[in-house]
């Protein structure tokens, strides 16, 4: 065994046969003889790079496939390797995910006369395009260039500022889009101080000292919770602390203008076994410290878009410090960390119902259904903004119907954006909504959660004035074909 492969092998453990670890062998050692000579700006050897990358899939647990594909994302690019040759050696479908990788690569440099706006935009719906042929495509992409920010020092000035803005305005949105939040957030602490070097330098001065004084308290509060929990015959696998990010930081100070009411920027995470072990440490959370109110988000009944689901609540301890608790089982942990990743591992046993379960329930698996269903090609350059940044990466909400069946809209969206989301039918007759239970305006915007009911009516036609309260790109299209229709 190749001891550069030591991690993969280990990563890979009960998910990919011997028979898949040797061809993972075989793909290492043909992309350094293919890469032999070759070094990268930063003066290391090039194999190394298709090595992290690779090492990183295999964290993700994907396939065999996925892996040797990392191994071997730059050799159809760098080298005078032929597509038959990998063919040949690897099979189809991991000449299909290097084609894959090459293409979004070379569509790239091709666009590269073009305005640096309509350039992001491209590569954006260049990645969307080829996420909705194969996720795992658009998965080592954004490994990929994790990585490559890590040797982003080597680069020009030019370069480092061209490369951090595309990473926080494209890959690191699309990363937590697919629900791999600690990519997206890796990402986006990589990019910011190029991107913006003063207000980094300004969050960093603010608070580290804060942080490095709140370490140790942190590890106070974290045992007297677990003493607790304990005490009261609470099993918990662990309690974790964890810090904001910079990034995440400036992102909410710039929302709230007040960095006293960021009241997250320290956190402990309760990890337990089942959804109501969370419920019960809940309130034992709440026996032992004062919750701040309207401070609790309930993420297990209503998951994000993502797929994300947690209880967050935040209380003031016995300390006078104000800290938010996130309490998840070790089932939402793992699909938080690695989001649309697990629904390839699930899909080994696609048959059982737990897949089936996560199938349904998934904000990843949404997301990926809707990307499917926009025919890019189809959409104008003016459009193309709408489309893909302001309906695919911005927040969403879940709202429900009188049955029951969970519907994700963009945020502020309206009964009439939910009426063209059921069917088009429903959206083209509705008369009247009624937002938990109660009457509401057409033009009501509907929050995370609220239990939703269309009235139709057979005389009613499609309004004009809907196009101004509307949130939907795709609610908006359908407005306007009915309308030239009737």
């Amino acid at each position: 065994m190749i001891p550069a492969l030591y991690p993969i092998n280990n990563n890979l453990k009960g998910i990919v046969d011997n028979n898949g670890l040797q061809a993972i062998e075989r793909a290492f050692l043909f992309a350094e003889q293919k890469h032999v000579g070759q070094k990268r700006k930063s003066g290391e050897d090039y194999v190394l790079h298709p090595l992290r990358v690779a090492i990183e899939v295999s964290k993700l647990k994907l396939d065999a496939s996925s892996v040797m594909a990392a191994l071997l994302h730059d050799v159809l690019e760098d080298t005078d390797t032929k597509p038959e040759e990998i063919e040949k050696i690897f099979g189809k479908d991991v000449l299909f995910l290097v084609q894959g990788l090459t293409h979004l690569t070379q569509l790239k440099r091709k666009a590269n006369y073009r305005n640096k706006t309509l350039n992001r935009l491209e590569n954006l719906r260049n990645l969307i395009l080829s996420s909705a042929q194969d996720v795992r495509v658009i998965l080592i992409k954004i490994i990929d260039r994790l990585d490559n920010m890590k040797s982003i020092w080597a680069l020009s000035s030019e370069k480092q500022i061209e490369n951090a803005e595309e990473t926080l305005e494209i890959f690191a949105p699309i990363a937590k889009r697919l629900g791999f939040n600690f990519l997206g957030q890796q990402l986006e602490e990589m990019s910011f101080p190029y991107v913006y070097p003063k207000e980094f330098a300004e969050i960093k001065n603010r608070v580290i000292n804060y942080y490095y004084e709140i370490e140790k308290y942190l590890a106070d509060a974290r045992e007297e919770l677990a003493n607790y929990l304990k005490n009261n015959k609470l099993k918990f696998l662990e309690i974790q602390f964890r810090k904001k990010s910079f990034f995440s930081i400036y992102k909410k100070y710039k929302k709230e203008g007040d960095f006293n009411k960021i009241y997250d920027m320290i956190a402990l995470r309760v990890i337990v076994e089942t959804s109501p072990e969370c419920y019960t440490a809940l309130g034992l959370v709440h026996q032992l410290w004062l919750p701040l109110q309207n401070r609790l988000k309930d993420y297990i009944s209503l998951p994000k878009v993502n797929g994300y689901q947690a209880i967050h609540t935040t209380v003031l301890t016995n300390n006078n410090q104000i800290v938010e608790v996130q309490i998840v089982t070790k089932d939402m942990y793992q699909n938080n960390e690695y989001g649309m990743a697990s629904h390839w591992v699930y899909n080994l046993s696609k048959d059982t119902k737990t897949y089936t379960k996560r199938q349904n329930v998934s904000g990843g698996n949404i997301l990926y259904k809707n990307l499917k269903n926009i025919d890019l090609e189809k959409v104008s350059s003016g459009e193309l903004f709408n489309v893909l940044v302001k309906d695919l990466l911005t927040e969403q909400i879940f709202v429900v119907t009188p049955k029951g069946d969970v519907i994700d809209l963009k945020k502020d969206s309206t009964p009439i954006d939910f009426a063209y989301k059921i069917h088009s039918r429903i959206g083209d007759t509705c008369k009247m909504a009624k937002v938990n239970h109660q009457l509401v305006p057409l033009n009501y915007k509907l929050q995370l959660g609220d239990v939703i009911e269309i009235i139709t009516d057979k005389k009613q036609k499609p309004s004009k004035k809907w196009l101004e309260f509307a949130k939907m790109t795709e609610t908006k299209e359908k407005i306007r074909k009915s309308m030239q229709q009737k």
